[in-house]
């Protein structure tokens, strides 16, 4: 089965938690809580084309039960260079059992058919789980970025990691 699918309305509920769970907002640029009308007109005003929008996100599918757990996005693109970053979350029910690591191969997949030629993620250096995802799909470490991340008004360090598609 395919872990990616395009997002839909039905996500709404899944993408308002998860975009307002703390734990989440630690690791990502969220500043602020967003709203369900904030959330439902992304998804509506959302193309899901790479090159108009310079991003897409796609609803991680649990395989066992059919179920969306989570969320792949692919941003920032850069067209000239033909890279993106990409970023992943799944709800913790669904962690440790292998669906990040399908949905990061099939995301490299479809940046490949998109023309991509490589894909980064920067993550925090004590997300250790999201480290070893990195490494276990095919990314390579290639920078520690020293204070690069602000949380709680302190600063940490964080890993960039590359794929070459």
């Amino acid at each position: 089965m395919r872990h990616l699918r395009a997002i839909e309305p039905e996500d709404l509920d899944l993408m308002y938690i998860v975009e307002n769970d703390p734990e989440v907002c630690r690791y990502s640029c969220t500043t602020v809580p967003l709203s369900r009308y904030a959330l439902r007109r992304y998804i509506e005003e959302s193309g899901g084309d790479l090159y108009r929008d310079s991003q897409v996100r796609m609803t991680i599918m649990d395989a066992a039960t059919g179920a969306p757990c989570g969320f792949l996005d692919i941003t920032d693109l850069d067209a000239a260079h033909r890279r993106a970053q990409v970023g992943i979350v799944l709800v913790p029910e669904a962690q440790g059992r292998g669906i990040a690591t399908g949905a990061l191969h099939e995301a490299a997949l479809y940046a490949r058919s998109q023309g991509l030629h490589q894909l980064y993620a920067i993550v925090a250096d004590e997300n250790v789980r999201a480290r070893n995802l990195f490494l276990r799909s095919s990314y390579k470490e290639v920078a520690v970025l020293s204070q690069w991340l602000c949380s709680d008004g302190r600063y940490t360090d964080a890993v960039l990691y590359q794929q070459i598609l």
